[in-house]
């Protein structure tokens, strides 16, 4: 879904690269988001900060920044890991 734009673009070389943006680029970085909104909100309520969840993983702090700051293309094997992790689902599968 695309966002509302309420940004007024004054160049048309700019606004039609905006308009360009296919659909599934928007639905993509939404759901992206969504994922990274989750796993922070989880960090605070547990108290888990970014260098801690680099240590639970085994990975560096820059990947979990990364992870959080939007847009990251999460595979189901990041995602696993991240809930393991943390001790709670990420993602809820409907059966």
């Amino acid at each position: 879904m695309r966002p509302k734009n309420n940004i007024k673009i004054y160049s048309q070389v700019v606004q039609d690269a905006y308009d360009s943006i296919p659909t599934l680029d928007w639905a993509t970085d939404a759901i992206s988001d969504g994922i990274a909104g989750r796993i922070e909100a989880v960090m605070k309520e547990k108290g888990i900060n970014k260098k801690e969840l680099a240590a639970r993983t085994h990975r560096r702090p820059s990947d979990v920044t990364r992870w959080l700051g939007g847009g990251h293309n999460f595979t189901c094997r990041t995602i696993a890991l991240i809930e393991q992790a943390l001790g709670v689902p990420i993602i809820m599968i409907a059966k």
